[in-house]
């Protein structure tokens, strides 16, 4: 399979600007119109990635085009060892499909457990242009709403937990203009469980038994992270005082003692897992 490397939700941000808000509850208003939804289910990539930890030096030095270009230097070196420690892990999961154990699982849960009817499910590796997106929103029926997902899935830095990720947005007819927002946005991220100590260890434990723990990981993130989709768009009354919690979270190689986790207030306890809103309202579906 070719390798892939992307930015996350690149599509997502190209479609919405940059400076727009990263989450927007799905109001009242917008609920009573939306008797029916068409869905796009968009994956990317071909395999996984381990993304490096981007550089700072132009942060510390206060900007200008040396430190920037020192910062993509350190960068890429980073990115070009992490890759060269997945080559052997990447043996072991060549023949495996992302796309082929997402695409039925995105079409079964949407179809089952979305709040709203869902009459049609596409799922392909390419994203639409603004053009096609517009000319798809101006097609939907006077009660459709057009619901986009944008899923990646990738390593921890330290290769020691796997993340899969989904960008959603929701838009109704009569919106989808360069300017305009989506009635509802929001991103759910997964992590695994952290496997190892990092590095090549890890993934030899990702790796044993012919990657079933990876593949495991990988599926759960699908259903979390579509739960967590139904559970924001049916946006159930919060307790009055919601229960602030802090949960771990493996932000990888070279996190700091104080930033170790994610820290909010929670939504929903599922088995041994725990679904917490940040600050910035994104889902996590994590282990405490």
């Amino acid at each position: 399979m070719m390798k892939v490397v992307a930015v996350s939700f690149f599509v997502a941000l190209m479609l919405t600007g940059c400076a727009a808000p990263q989450y927007i509850p799905l109001s009242d208003t917008a609920e009573k119109k939306i008797g029916q939804v068409s869905a796009r289910a968009v994956v990317i990539q071909d395999e996984i990635i381990a993304r490096a930890d981007p550089s700072r030096v132009s942060v510390a030095l206060g900007g200008g085009l040396l430190p920037a270009l020192i910062d993509a230097s350190i960068t890429k070196g980073r990115q070009d060892r992490l890759q060269s420690a997945m080559e052997s892990f990447y043996a072991t999961i060549e023949d495996y499909d992302f796309r082929g154990d997402y695409f039925p699982q995105v079409t079964r849960q949407l179809q089952d457990g979305f709040p709203f009817k869902v009459t049609r499910v596409t799922a392909t590796p390419r994203p639409l242009s603004l053009k096609e997106q517009q000319q798809v929103i101006a097609e939907l029926a006077a009660d459709e709403a057009y619901l986009a997902l944008f899923t990646d899935y990738y390593m921890s830095t330290d290769l020691r937990s796997v993340n899969v990720s989904t960008m959603a947005q929701l838009w109704l007819k009569g919106t989808g203009g360069a300017h305009d927002l989506p009635v509802y946005k929001n991103r759910m991220t997964y992590q695994s469980t952290a496997q190892g100590t990092g590095g090549e260890q890890s993934l030899k434990l990702w790796a044993s038994d012919n990657g079933k723990r990876f593949y495991e990981a990988l599926r759960e993130g699908m259903r979390e992270n579509l739960a967590m989709l139904a559970l924001d768009i049916k946006r159930t009354t919060p307790p009055a005082k919601p229960e602030k919690f802090t949960a771990k979270y493996n932000f990888g190689e070279g996190a700091s003692a104080n930033h170790q986790s994610i820290q909010g207030t929670l939504v929903e306890r599922r088995g041994e897992r725990y679904v917490i809103r940040d600050a910035a309202g994104h889902l996590y579906s994590l282990l405490p």
